[in-house]
């Protein structure tokens, strides 16, 4: 059992004694969560059973609760999947020392998602906040690929549930990554443009013969899968508009 410094005063504080109850109860239980990096797998409904159903809380009002102001509370990393609290490291360590064999550990995990600096030290979220606004069309792109990534999972769930009659599980970052690998090849062939992309990946979707894909239908699946898909979808002779284009170049892909 891992044993963690608190702070006896940290309900005075003005962010903490702001917050509505339900908050106040998950930002101590993140703090408890996350790994020794201040890093937590988001997982609301893990929360929810733990915090218990008559505490109510959600992503989207977390966020805002725990963003609202000049410093982020919470920085998202791994597409979302995961949280990383900066308070976190400098209330348990203060400042990182590459010397501390403790430290280095939590150093090598920070870099994976470049949230250290071996100059700088600990990235500044208000410096990232800065960074964003001298790049608006990058933090646009940024957001119109959470968008896509949200339509594809979603059609996936939808379709999952039509032929299951069942909520699909989400399995974290190995469908999250999935599903990126997917939006990754269909861009590659038909382009950046998120409509089609989305059509085309409902079409795929929808149209899969093999069994076996079927019976272990997963993103993961899909994903590893794809170009069988594909080639099946093409013996079919299906008219399937935009995935036309799409059918055709792996054709030449496979042949060539």
């Amino acid at each position: 059992m891992a044993k963690r410094f608190t702070d006896t005063q940290k309900y005075h504080k003005p962010f903490i004694r702001g917050l509505q109850g339900a908050y106040k109860l998950l930002w101590d239980f993140l703090y408890c969560e996350c790994d020794h990096a201040g890093i937590w797998i988001v997982d609301f409904e893990i929360a929810q059973i733990l915090l218990g159903k008559d505490i109510q809380i959600d992503k989207e009002n977390a966020l805002r609760y725990f963003n609202n102001g000049e410093e982020k509370k919470i920085i998202e990393i791994d597409n979302g999947e995961k949280w990383f609290i900066p308070s976190f490291i400098e209330f348990q360590y203060g400042k990182l020392n590459p010397e501390n064999r403790a430290h280095k550990s939590v150093i090598n995990i920070l870099k994976k998602y470049n949230l250290y600096d071996d100059k700088k030290g600990l990235v500044s979220p208000l410096q990232g906040r800065k960074d964003k606004d001298m790049d608006k069309d990058k933090d646009m792109d940024k957001e119109k690929d959470k968008e896509l990534f949200r339509k594809m999972k979603k059609e996936f769930c939808d379709q999952y549930y039509e032929m299951n009659e069942i909520e699909y599980y989400w399995g974290g970052a190995k469908d999250a990554n999935a599903i990126h690998g997917l939006i990754n090849k269909l861009k590659k062939h038909i382009g950046e443009d998120h409509s089609k992309i989305i059509e085309v990946f409902k079409l795929i979707i929808s149209n899969i013969q093999d069994k076996w894909i079927l019976e272990h239908f997963t993103p993961a699946i899909i994903n590893s899968k794809y170009n069988e898909i594909i080639a099946q979808i093409k013996k079919q002779n299906k008219n399937l508009g935009y995935a036309d284009q799409l059918i055709e170049e792996m054709k030449n892909e496979q042949t060539g």
